[in-house]
């Protein structure tokens, strides 16, 4: 469970936790690690997503300690929420790094060993609404759970070919109380106390999202979904994809 910490990974980390399952938490930031490993009852591991290395020995901890994986949960985030033009290189890379890199390199060092280990596994990666539609400011961040969400439907439909025990789904929340919009307090070179963005009153508790996608993982989802009302918003980009077909499909018949 990568991004155990806080917020989404912390939640699903307790709701698996509370059916019966032996949960590894990891996480970037070694003091909430701490304060979640010891509120959780459960060992923490700290890792960088980012960090290909850092990620097999996440794995070889876990391995080495039950023998076996069944549940990967690759959910460690990050934000930078500005328009476009407003965006660096810098901010791109570091939000690619961890949002894509960081369940690239969970997928590539989990997934063989779950194949090997595990009779019936499965793999969460969260992605986000954003990963379904565009909006404004989300250019870094939305490139890099589209890519989560491409990612994850790829490897579901070369798993069913082969015919795999395991399964996949991804993970695609809107609006979630936790820690992400403070996320820039962990990126490297950033000031410690950076910190202290508000969210909204009303946004979905992080552990409504936590028994969401504990469900999702018994029923085998591919999509977990935890904000149905966002359905118009995802609609509305098919039908601006799907026009643009009609589109091409009557200028080819004059």
């Amino acid at each position: 469970m990568t991004g155990g910490a806080a917020g989404i990974g912390y939640a699903i980390a307790a709701s698996l936790a509370a059916r019966g399952a032996e949960v590894t938490i990891a996480d970037v930031e070694n003091a909430a690690l701490e304060a979640a490993s010891e509120s959780l009852g459960v060992p923490g591991v700290m890792t960088d997503v980012g960090d290909a290395t850092d990620v097999q020995t996440l794995a070889g901890i876990v391995l080495e300690r039950h023998g076996r994986i069944d549940i990967a949960v690759n959910n460690a985030g990050v934000a930078k929420i500005a328009p476009f033009d407003q965006l660096t290189l810098d901010d791109f890379r570091w939000v690619i790094d961890v949002n894509l890199w960081g369940v690239v390199n969970g997928m590539n060092v989990f997934l063989p060993i779950i194949e090997s280990t595990s009779a019936d596994g499965f793999i969460v990666n969260t992605a986000s609404i954003a990963g379904l539609r565009a909006g404004p400011g989300l250019a870094a961040y939305g490139v890099s759970k589209f890519g989560v969400v491409a990612l994850t439907e790829t490897v579901s439909e070369e798993l069913a070919q082969r015919n795999s025990r395991v399964g996949v789904s991804v993970l695609v929340p809107a609006m979630v109380r936790s820690n992400i919009a403070n996320s820039e307090r962990n990126r490297p070179g950033a000031d410690s106390a950076q910190s202290g963005r508000t969210q909204p009153e009303g946004i979905l508790a992080a552990e409504v999202v936590g028994d969401t996608v504990a469900d999702a993982i018994e029923r085998g989802d591919l999509y977990i979904v935890t904000h149905p009302e966002a359905l118009e918003s995802v609609r509305g980009r098919h039908r601006r994809i799907e026009a643009a077909f009609a589109d091409a499909g009557r200028r080819l018949e004059r």
